[in-house]
């Protein structure tokens, strides 16, 4: 077994390192699918947990010996993040187990951080105050990670959480942080970053002028460009799906 825990949380690490043995058993799943989160409670803490799917037999052999698990991203990343001001739920640890020499289950720990509603719960909905919030989530994109040279590779709906502040104000944290990368954000990059949250013409329009405004640019050049990102996204995912009912022989009707 391998794990590592923050200095700031040394009282969690008998936790982490009981984590192959109790996970399975104990805590309140919140998300079941590839992979599962938990929420425990644990001397004051209110902890959150993520189990990794154990990976195919490649990824066994890369992540035991040749590059690090997504549990260890999440951590590095995370700490990365938090040091520039992005916001992430605070990192407490992760562990890793080896069979036979070979990768097996990862952990990733942190503090469960409450919120009120995610990107997906306003995308295609009615919502009360829905374009100050896409223009206050691009300015925190803007503001927050692209300036600071953060590019999450998985900037979808669900990664996205808002809580409610006063006066019309929105805190925004992401989650899901295992595949990013810490490079420059050109606005053209930047811009693109948004078509993942698949989005209406009109949520993009939002969301566009406003990061446009933040960079100098063209308003109506940005809205032009994120929808025709927007349309290339979808087209590639929606080709992949249909690609794979084929080979599954199976019937779209």
């Amino acid at each position: 077994m391998r794990f590592q825990v923050n200095p700031k949380f040394k009282e969690v690490e008998d936790f982490i390192k009981d984590l192959p043995n109790s996970f399975d058993n104990t805590g309140e799943s919140i998300y079941k699918g590839r992979n599962e989160i938990k929420i425990f409670d644990y001397k004051g803490y209110k902890i959150n947990v993520k189990s990794f799917k154990i990976p195919h037999f490649i990824n066994k052999v890369a992540y035991a010996w040749l590059r690090g698990s997504k549990a260890k991203h999440s951590y590095q990343y995370a700490l990365k993040m938090r040091r520039v001001g992005a916001d992430t739920p605070e990192p407490i640890g992760y562990a890793e187990t080896l069979k036979n020499g070979l990768f097996n289950r990862s952990y990733y720990v942190s503090i469960h951080q409450d919120y009120d509603f995610t990107i997906r719960d306003l995308i295609g909905f009615e919502f009360e105050d829905k374009d100050n919030i896409l223009r206050q989530f691009a300015r925190y994109t803007f503001q927050k990670l692209h300036k600071n040279r953060i590019h999450h590779l998985d900037y979808s709906r669900g990664n996205i959480l808002i809580t409610r502040k006063d006066k019309g104000n929105y805190e925004f944290s992401v989650v899901d942080i295992n595949r990013m990368k810490f490079e420059k954000m050109p606005y053209l990059k930047g811009l693109k970053n948004f078509r993942q949250i698949w989005a209406s013409e009109e949520e993009l329009e939002v969301v566009a002028r406003e990061y446009a405004k933040l960079n100098g640019k063209n308003e109506e050049e940005a809205v032009k460009l994120l929808i025709e990102f927007d349309k290339q996204h979808k087209y590639k995912i929606n080709r992949k799906a249909e690609l794979k009912r084929k080979m599954r022989g199976e019937d779209k009707n």
